[in-house]
């Protein structure tokens, strides 16, 4: 089964999530690709460079605002057997603060 891990800033704590070095976050990405589940991985630029399209029922509007979008500042896609090896995964990410929502891939029928 898919499952995306979206690291996340919490509110207070900056552009995005501390992670402990980024020699430690490159030992986690190749240990995915080692256990051969890591299927994307993706660094997002930081969360005020973004634009959101608001749809009001309207014209669809831009908006610039720094808070306009969410805090997702980076992505994993993984293939695991199921939720709870998702979610040991999302464990081990070396962060010091944030958050990882884990979500599985909508009609994902464990492709």
């Amino acid at each position: 089964m898919r499952y995306v891990l979206m690291a996340q800033a919490e509110e207070g704590d900056g552009a995005e999530p501390a992670v402990r070095d980024r020699a430690a976050l490159d030992r986690y990405e190749q240990e995915l690709v080692r256990a051969g589940v890591l299927l994307a991985a993706e660094a997002l630029e930081p969360v005020g460079t973004g634009v959101r399209i608001r749809f009001d029922g309207e014209s669809p509007t831009p908006d610039r605002s720094p808070d306009a979008g969410t805090r997702v500042t980076a992505l994993w896609t993984l293939q695991t057997a199921g939720e709870d090896e998702a979610l040991e995964w999302a464990r081990r990410l070396p962060l010091t603060s944030g958050s990882v929502e884990v979500r599985r891939v909508a009609g994902d029928a464990g492709r």
